[in-house]
């Protein structure tokens, strides 16, 4: 029975919620935040970086992640991102996996926005944090690019497709992503 409670409180909430930022950004008027959850693959590493090293067995959750960004007019925005990436496989007979986080600052450039359609370009710079149950973990400077992204809907929600890369390496000889996330989709809320 608490269960039940705490599911139709939380329910109610969140209609509020949606019910007061409605109300705060009246038809026609421009919404300012964004807030995106999404997936990502992880190709690069599916098709080039494991089957070279000579590994085998892989799973992959490819590219989890989470951004907000700003307004700052028609054009800009300013944001922050959130990726996860897991990658599993079997090597001289060990199970090893792979554990990286992301985080990122970006700025993304509208170039067309209408009622329905928006389509953006942006960039992203950050830090990779790798850790790993076969050695010692690391950080590095990770790099997001955007070539081309589409975001479709009307209202509060809508989603977004994007076409880019991810590139995170140390050195030549020690790359984790070079053409990463290729493909990404989300799902926005807009308020």
């Amino acid at each position: 029975m608490k269960t039940v409670q705490i599911i139709t409180l939380t329910l109610a909430c969140l209609l509020l919620s949606a019910a007061a930022a409605r109300a705060q950004a009246p038809e026609g008027m421009q919404t300012r935040n964004l807030l995106r959850v999404g997936w990502g693959d992880s190709m690069f590493e599916q098709l080039v970086f494991y089957p070279a090293a000579g590994a085998y067995g892989h799973t992959y959750t490819g590219h989890i992640f989470a951004d907000y960004r700003r307004s700052l007019g028609k054009v800009v925005s300013l944001g922050a991102e959130v990726d996860f990436q897991s990658i599993c496989w079997t090597q001289e007979g060990r199970r090893l996996r792979n554990y990286e986080l992301c985080v990122l600052p970006t700025i993304r450039f509208t170039w067309l926005d209408r009622e329905w359609v928006r389509l953006y370009s942006g960039l992203g710079a950050g830090m990779l944090a790798a850790w790993n149950n076969f050695d010692n973990g690391e950080t590095l400077p990770v790099f997001d690019v955007n070539t081309i992204g589409i975001q479709i809907g009307k209202g509060h929600w809508c989603g977004s497709v994007d076409l880019g890369l991810m590139v995170a390496l140390k050195n030549v000889h020690h790359i984790y992503m070079a053409g990463s996330r290729l493909v990404s989709v989300g799902l926005n809320y807009r308020w």
